[in-house]
């Protein structure tokens, strides 16, 4: 009988180290990404301002653990101003949830989906050669992404198989072109004659830390700016 993993553990940040800072309450503001500046005399330092949370006042602090889970500690802000604040830690965090991601809708944007071989695309003389490099090769809808994977819509026609590799190439706004190794997780959810397109969840294999925080700095810094521009338009749009 296998032990249950562990839902608490010490985690030691380093400078670098990428955070998720989440206000409490409406009035704390949205989610802020950021990473450790330096770490000196038990503090945790940061570069910008963490206001409205002032000194004294407490926030929940998110971290990813590379192929572990999301675990969560409190900080409590120590120092604090317009360039630079400080949070001590509490050393022991709680893991809130197992290889998972928040996921993002994905605004249209598309993703390249590269296979290693064709499926289920039936050749038809003259097409024959085209059916299979589309097969291999083809551009998709984005529906949604997370630092984890991404979710797309797929023609019927295109026959995802559970647990096949694929590459997936993708561009992110104001951020870098990605071409990441995946596994299919999900195959197409549509089989009826009456809807055209399925969608397909893939989870990317074998990430680097770097390239993880990359994404998941982009999901919450969009995030930020779609919960802003909500707050701007207020309830009538």
């Amino acid at each position: 009988m296998e032990e249950p993993e562990p839902k608490e553990r010490r985690l030691i940040l380093e400078v670098g180290h990428l955070v998720i800072l989440h206000p409490d309450g409406p009035a704390g503001g949205p989610p802020m990404a950021v990473r450790v500046d330096r770490v000196a005399d038990g503090l945790h330092w940061f570069l910008g301002c963490c206001e409205p949370v002032g000194r004294g006042k407490s926030m929940s602090v998110e971290s990813p653990v590379h192929d572990d889970a999301r675990y969560v500690t409190r900080g409590t802000v120590k120092a604090s101003s317009p360039e630079t604040f400080a949070l001590a830690l509490k050393p022991v965090w709680e893991r809130v949830q197992q290889r998972a991601f928040v996921r993002i809708y994905a605004h249209g944007l598309q993703v390249r989906i590269l296979r290693a071989t064709a499926h289920s695309i039936e050749p038809v003389e003259s097409e024959a050669k085209d059916k299979t490099a589309e097969s291999l090769d083809a551009l998709h809808d984005l529906l949604d992404i997370s630092a984890g994977g991404v979710r797309f819509a797929a023609d019927n026609d295109f026959d995802f198989e559970s647990d096949e590799e694929v590459v997936c190439h993708f561009e992110l706004p104001g951020s870098l072109c990605f071409a990441l190794p995946a596994r299919v997780v999900r195959p197409s959810q549509a089989r009826s004659a009456a809807v055209a397109k399925g969608s397909v969840a893939v989870e990317f294999t074998g990430l680097d830390e770097n390239t993880r925080s990359q994404l998941l700095r982009w999901v919450y810094r969009e995030q930020v700016k779609r919960h802003r521009e909500g707050v701007r338009k207020g309830p009538w749009g």
